[in-house]
C-alpha cells in the first residue's frame, strides 16, 4: 500500500514529539495538526505496539505505516468517499465558486440538490 508523502512526514513528527515527551496539544502545534488528529496518530502507534519510552529509533517505516492503515484505512489515494461524491458535482461547484459564492451558500445548495457530504 502507498502513502502520500504528506501522511508519512505529519505521523512521523507527531509520534517523535510524543516520544521526546510533548503533550497532544504541543506535538500537534509542532505537527501543524488537529489535536485531535495527533491523538489518532499516538492511539494507533499504540495499538501497533509503540511505547513512550521507546525513543526515536522505534519509528520504522512499517509502523508509520501501520499507523497511517490503522488511521485512514478506506482513503485510497487519500480521499474519503465525500470526495467521490464532489467529484460528481465538481462542474457545479465549479461554477458556484466562479460566481463568488460562499462555502456555506455552496454546501447549502449542494444539500438541497439531494448531496449531503461532511462540511
Amino acid at each position: 500500500m502507498a502513502f502520500r508523502e504528506v501522511d508519512v512526514v505529519e505521523v512521523r513528527e507527531v509520534l517523535r514529539a510524543w516520544l521526546d515527551g510533548g503533550g497532544l496539544r504541543t506535538v500537534a502545534q509542532r505537527a501543524g495538526v488537529d489535536r485531535k488528529t495527533a491523538r489518532r496518530y499516538v492511539q494507533a502507534a499504540g495499538e501497533a505496539g509503540l511505547a513512550r519510552g521507546a525513543g526515536a529509533a522505534a519509528l520504522s517505516d512499517e509502523l508509520i505505516g501501520d499507523v497511517i492503515a490503522r488511521v485512514r484505512p478506506n482513503r485510497p489515494g487519500g480521499h474519503g468517499a465525500a470526495w467521490d461524491v464532489l467529484l460528481g458535482r465538481q462542474s457545479d461547484i465549479t461554477g458556484w465558486v466562479n460566481q463568488g459564492l460562499s462555502l456555506v451558500k455552496i454546501e447549502v445548495l449542494l444539500r438541497r440538490s439531494g448531496t449531503v457530504v461532511p462540511y
